[in-house]
C-alpha cells in the first residue's frame, strides 16, 4: 500500500464535511489494476498521481458512482484523471479514500467528462 497524501477541503466541495479521514491511499491491488490496464503509460501515471490527487486542475464528481471523484491534472500533452473512491461511511474493511484508477485521457476526453459530471473545483 502506498500512502499519497491529505485531501485538501478546498477541493473536495461538500465532501470536506461527509468524510471520516482526508487520508488518500493506493493499494497493491489497484496499482496492479493501473498497470495492467494502462501499461504503456504506468511510469507517467505514477509518477504523477499524487501530485494530481493533492494538487488538482480540477475535481469533477462522478455522477455514476456514489462517493466518487476524479482528480484532473494536466500533462505535457494530455491530461491524467486519478479517480478516487472516499470513505463517507466509516467503512472498516476499507478505512481509508482510495485510488481506484488512473489514466490519460485526450482534453476531447475530458471536455466529454466535464459536459456529464459535476464539477466542484477548478483552479484559477
Amino acid at each position: 500500500m502506498q500512502y499519497i497524501g491529505k485531501l485538501n477541503k478546498n477541493n473536495i466541495g461538500e465532501y470536506s464535511n461527509k468524510l471520516t479521514t482526508f487520508d488518500v491511499i493506493l493499494t497493491d491491488e489497484r496499482k496492479m489494476h493501473i498497470l495492467k490496464n494502462h501499461k504503456k503509460d504506468y511510469e507517467i501515471i505514477l509518477n504523477n498521481i499524487k501530485e494530481i490527487v493533492l494538487n488538482p486542475q480540477e475535481v469533477l464528481d462522478d455522477i455514476k458512482n456514489k462517493d466518487t471523484l476524479f482528480f484532473i491534472g494536466n500533462l505535457e500533452n494530455n491530461n491524467l484523471n486519478v479517480v478516487v473512491k472516499l470513505n463517507t461511511t466509516n467503512n472498516k474493511k476499507h478505512p481509508k479514500n482510495s485510488v481506484m484508477t488512473a489514466w490519460i485521457i485526450r482534453n476531447s476526453n475530458l471536455k466529454k467528462l466535464r459536459e456529464k459530471n459535476k464539477s466542484i473545483y477548478k483552479k484559477e
